[in-house]
């Protein structure tokens, strides 16, 4: 997003603009995959030598689900951009771009998990997620084995 810092009236102005996708970066990642332009509300405003940027980021996105594995769509919000940039005499552009972009990324979640929260098949990905579960004692040749017969000989007493 380029701002044209001339227009931008001392008393600042509220900004709207919708970016191409394409400014997330996401087109090669195996996890996440932009989902449709970004959205950004925003107050500009000089002071002194800065120009102030302050609104909200809204990026539609596609996750791949940490449980059960079939990409769901949701919307990545940030609600608190703000940041300061040094303006000097005569600069006509300010390109905001990858600050918009770092905040999105940083805010997709590590481990994200489809709305899905019920027994049976997941609506998203097709998986059955009662298949998932996993077993609660461990396989006969565990190498921990002997310290778990170990700790359960140390409560009998």
């Amino acid at each position: 997003m380029i701002i044209e810092i001339p227009k931008v009236p001392p008393e600042g102005a509220t900004y709207t603009a919708e970016l191409p996708p394409e400014i997330l970066e996401l087109e090669n990642d195996k996890f996440a995959h932009a989902d449709g332009p970004v959205r950004c509300d925003f107050f500009i405003y000089p002071v002194s030598h800065e120009l102030i940027v302050k609104g909200t980021v809204e990026a539609p996105v596609r996750l791949l689900c940490g449980r059960c594995g079939g990409f769901f769509s949701t919307i990545i919000q940030v609600s608190s951009f703000l940041r300061a940039y040094p303006i000097s005499e005569g600069m006509e552009k300010l390109d905001i771009s990858e600050d918009i972009r770092e905040d999105v990324v940083i805010e997709i979640p590590s481990y994200p998990r489809c709305a899905w929260d019920g027994a049976g098949t997941c609506p998203f990905s097709g998986v059955n997620l009662d298949e998932l579960t996993l077993n609660e004692t461990p396989p006969p040749d565990n190498p921990w084995g002997a310290l778990d017969r170990l700790g359960r000989m140390d409560d009998a007493t």
